[in-house]
C-alpha cells in the first residue's frame, strides 16, 4: 500500500457519510467528563455506529476530546472503521490541534498496521503488528475502549497486543475481569463488570454495563478519570 493510498483510506473516515435508515444502527453515544489529577480537564463526545449491510457492514467510531492540561489545551478527533465481528480496527485517523499539531493516519495492510504521523517535525512512516488479539487503544480517546467488548465474555485472562498511535509504541498487556459493583452516571447508580488492562504504563480499570457501554476509565499512572455523563 503507498503512503498516498495509506493516507487516503484513513482520511476517508472523517468525511464517510452514513448511509440510510435501516443500515445505520447507534450501538453508543454520549460524553464522557475528563478529569487529571482530581482536576476536571475537559470533556469527550463520541458516537459508534454499525453501517452497512452483509459484506460491507463495519463499526464507525467518531469523537471529538478537548483537554485542558498544565502543557496548554488539546483537541483531539479521532475516527475509526473496525470489522463489525471482532471489531479490529482496518483504518484509523487521528487530527490533533492546540499545543500540539499532528495528523496520524492508520491502515490495516495484512498482518501491519502502516502509520504515517505528520507534525511539525516532518513525516514518519512506521509499521506495527496487526492479527488477531491486536487492538488500537489512543491516548486521552475513551471511547476507544469499546474495542474490548469481543473479550469481555472470556473465562480467564486475555493477552492482548495494543497499539497507541499518538505514542507511536505497541504493548503487550492483559485484560481480566476484577468484578462486579456500583458505578455512579449521573444522578443513577449502574450495575456494572469492572475490567483491569495490565501492562504498558500501569493498569487501567474500565467499567462496562451489561450492554457493554462504557460508565468509566480509570488510569492511575497518569491520573486520568474519565466519567459517563449520562446513558440514554
Amino acid at each position: 500500500m503507498s503512503v498516498k493510498t495509506l493516507a487516503a483510506t484513513a482520511a476517508l473516515l472523517l468525511s464517510i457519510p452514513f448511509p440510510s435508515h435501516g443500515q445505520n444502527v447507534p450501538l453508543d453515544e454520549g460524553a464522557f467528563r475528563l478529569y487529571v489529577h482530581g482536576q476536571r480537564a475537559g470533556r469527550e463526545e463520541f458516537s459508534i455506529r454499525r453501517v452497512g449491510a452483509g459484506d460491507q457492514e463495519r463499526i464507525i467510531l467518531r469523537g471529538t476530546v478537548s483537554l485542558e492540561l498544565p502543557s496548554g489545551r488539546i483537541n483531539l478527533a479521532p475516527a475509526a472503521e473496525a470489522a463489525s465481528g471482532n471489531l479490529e480496527v482496518s483504518a484509523y485517523q487521528i487530527k490533533v490541534s492546540g499545543t500540539e499539531t499532528t495528523d496520524i493516519f492508520v491502515s490495516l495492510s495484512g498482518r501491519r498496521y502502516l502509520a504515517r504521523i505528520v507534525s511539525s517535525r516532518g513525516e514518519e512512516l512506521r509499521e506495527f503488528r496487526a492479527g488477531p488479539g491486536s487492538l488500537l487503544l489512543d491516548d486521552d480517546v475513551a471511547h476507544h475502549h469499546h474495542l474490548l467488548t469481543p473479550f469481555l465474555e472470556s473465562a480467564s485472562p486475555v493477552s492482548l497486543t495494543v497499539l497507541t498511535p499518538r505514542a507511536q509504541s505497541q504493548v503487550r498487556v492483559t485484560l481480566a475481569l476484577v468484578g462486579r459493583e456500583e458505578v455512579r452516571v449521573g444522578q443513577d447508580l449502574r450495575q456494572a463488570r469492572r475490567f483491569r488492562l495490565d501492562g504498558g504504563e500501569g493498569p487501567r480499570d474500565i467499567w462496562f454495563d451489561h450492554q457493554g457501554r462504557i460508565l468509566r476509565i480509570e488510569i492511575p499512572s497518569r491520573g486520568y478519570v474519565a466519567e459517563r455523563e449520562s446513558l440514554g
